[in-house]
């Protein structure tokens, strides 16, 4: 359980979602969209369920083209929670997501695996 109300609780799961594709984190995107998206769609917060059916419309190509690319191809790994995100080891690094990440803040990860 989030919080009191369930239009509380929809607005932070869809914050979660806006973050996440602010981040280039279209992995954990399809998640929530899995997990929480038929409850954000009968959201009795209209602005919630409104918000929730844009990001849906605007992320379909983001989801096209990671399934033809490869998971991560579009992570924005110079966004600040993504940095801080490898440094502790939340986010988990393939050799090619290492390459990436290298390639993108012009330093090596501060983690190794």
């Amino acid at each position: 359980m989030w919080g009191k109300t369930t239009e509380n609780d929809d607005g932070v799961a869809l914050e979660a979602m806006l973050h996440a594709e602010e981040r280039g984190s279209y992995s954990v995107l399809g998640s929530f969209i899995e997990r929480y998206g038929q409850r954000l769609r009968e959201s009795p917060d209209e602005g919630v369920g409104t918000a929730y059916l844009e990001l849906v419309e605007r992320t379909k190509g983001a989801f096209e083209y990671e399934a033809e690319h490869g998971r991560r191809s579009l992570m924005k790994w110079d966004h600040p929670d993504n940095i801080e995100w490898v440094r502790i080891g939340l986010i988990k690094l393939t050799e090619r997501d290492r390459r990436a990440f290298e390639a993108c803040n012009g330093f090596a990860s501060p983690i190794a695996g």
